[in-house]
């Protein structure tokens, strides 16, 4: 373990500025990309920089954050160090005015980028513009562990050298988590018997990288393989299946679960009230090509029993694999029947994760450290 270095309060830090989209309350729970950016503010303050969102609105969300437009930017001369760009590009003039002022300009994906471009230009017949592939003048390439099978088409796309392109250590916080909710409200509560225990499926309803079909499907299995289970099953943004024919003739009506009347579907929901509705209940995710998530973290930080595939957080909590059936069903039983007697070694296994991710690891930031240093 590296040794944590001395702290240090320097007037003089380095400018980083976090280029993203406008930043507000419901924008935060939305996407992960606005949640990642926020700890990575908070990262790098760690660091001893003196980080800055560029933002052209503001909101109540973002008032204990610097925030600067562009224009601001640009006519204060600010002496920036450091640009990311997450989610956005900037244009090509204020590309080069960056490059004029020695300032590093760095491209973040977080995101399964060649999917959806492929799933953009097939759904949108060609009339699109990718804002967020402006080529030229980026110096290096980030994206997480978890989408490094993209790093390569990242750097093709962008005309950058693969060598220029780095896989950067994945961060959490539950920042954003408790400062809109009190812990102790958000904890999870056992339910009065396994028996009628719910359970609430949170994935994108239509998405290639997180989809509700498998985690229904495996909820049909177990409640055929158990008939004494009674609970219903909770579908957060399941109002999308509604939308698809396919799901509702294809999928759904064939389920016993559904005819019974045992199947809701919600629309989207912020994770705090989905903790505040389905207080005692069972979480089901399921992850393809995506194997971190932000949702599997906060519900652990709050006790919550989450079955996850996530490859690499094997180790911790409920985790199946998609291509063990019937193990996977034992898994959801073993979760309803004594996550209440687990609750020790679970809140364990959600420290030790949560730790191993954390912002303020000396570890995880001895990584990061090397990575600024080496620009």
């Amino acid at each position: 373990m590296s040794s944590c270095p001395p702290l240090t309060l320097s007037v003089q830090k380095p400018i980083v500025i976090f280029g993203i989209n406008d930043i507000n309350e419901k924008m935060l729970f939305q996407n992960g990309l606005t949640q990642n950016v926020v700890i990575l503010y908070d990262l790098f303050e760690c660091l001893g920089y003196c980080s800055y969102l560029l933002q052209n609105t503001s909101s109540d969300m973002i008032c204990s954050y610097r925030t600067i437009s562009l224009q601001n930017m640009v006519r204060q001369s600010m002496p920036i160090s450091l640009f990311i760009e997450a989610g956005v590009s900037l244009d090509t003039l204020t590309r080069q005015y960056l490059r004029s002022i020695h300032a590093k300009i760095i491209k973040l994906y977080l995101g399964n980028i060649l999917n959806i471009d492929i799933e953009t230009v097939h759904y949108l017949n060609n009339k699109v513009f990718f804002h967020h592939h402006v080529v030229g003048d980026t110096d290096e390439i980030w994206t997480s562990p978890h989408y490094k099978q993209h790093i390569e088409y990242a750097a093709i796309i962008n005309r950058t050298p693969v060598e220029k392109s780095r896989i950067v250590p994945y961060v959490w916080d539950p920042k954003c988590l408790i400062y809109y909710g009190n812990r102790e409200t958000l904890t999870w509560s056992a339910p009065h018997h396994w028996t009628v225990q719910d359970i609430v499926i949170c994935d994108p309803s239509i998405s290639f990288q997180k989809c509700t079909f498998y985690s229904l499907l495996l909820a049909e299995a177990f409640s055929k393989t158990y008939p004494e289970w009674k609970g219903r099953v909770h579908i957060i943004n399941g109002d999308r299946l509604s939308l698809s024919s396919h799901a509702i003739n294809n999928v759904l009506s064939y389920l016993s679960l559904y005819q019974a009347k045992r199947i809701i579907l919600h629309p989207r929901k912020r994770i705090h009230t989905i903790m505040k509705d389905y207080s005692s209940a069972c979480f089901i995710t399921h992850q393809w090509n995506n194997a971190y998530n932000y949702m599997t973290l906060e519900l652990m930080y709050c006790d919550y029993p989450i079955l996850h595939n996530s490859t690499g957080w094997e180790s911790y909590g409920y985790y199946y694999d998609i291509n063990q059936w019937d193990a996977a069903i034992q898994t959801l039983y073993v979760a309803l029947i004594s996550h209440k007697e687990n609750i020790n070694p679970y809140k364990t296994h959600a420290a030790q994760l949560i730790w191993k991710h954390s912002i303020h690891h000396p570890d995880m930031q001895h990584e990061w450290r090397t990575i600024l240093n080496s620009l």
